[in-house]
């Protein structure tokens, strides 16, 4: 996966690229910059059912550990349906992940309306003039 940071303060997170740096490194770098941002996906929020016990653990750890530094950073995130309408549990997980974070979670069909979205969510911030 490749956190995408070409069009920051819009982030996309690819999950059909490769990255030597591990996502989770990524992230950590995208967070010590300490500025506002949002992140855009194509992967639903309930969409790990292939990964194991022991990875679903450090996911959750390594979302324990950053979280207080996602709600302060993070304005929300954007995941990309393409116009598909999303199974209720999808809605659930995001539901679920968005109250973890205290950040917004919307849908988008394609990246453009995601990347309009995104600038709106960070617009929508008293602290916008930060970036």
């Amino acid at each position: 996966m490749l956190l995408d940071r070409s069009r920051l303060p819009v982030v996309f997170i690819r999950t059909d690229a490769d990255e030597e740096t591990s996502i989770n490194d990524q992230i950590e770098a995208l967070l010590e910059e300490r500025r506002p941002f949002v992140l855009v996906t194509d992967h639903a929020p309930d969409g790990h059912g292939d990964e194991t016990q022991e990875e679903r653990k450090e996911r959750a750890l390594f979302f324990k550990k950053i979280r207080d530094r996602m709600r302060a950073y993070c304005r929300g995130m954007i995941v990309i349906d393409g116009g598909r309408p999303m199974s209720p549990a999808a809605k659930l997980a995001a539901v679920a992940v968005g109250k973890a974070f205290g950040f917004a979670i919307v849908f988008a069909a394609d990246e453009e309306e995601a990347e309009r979205k995104g600038r709106s969510l960070i617009g929508s911030r008293d602290d916008a003039w930060l970036l």
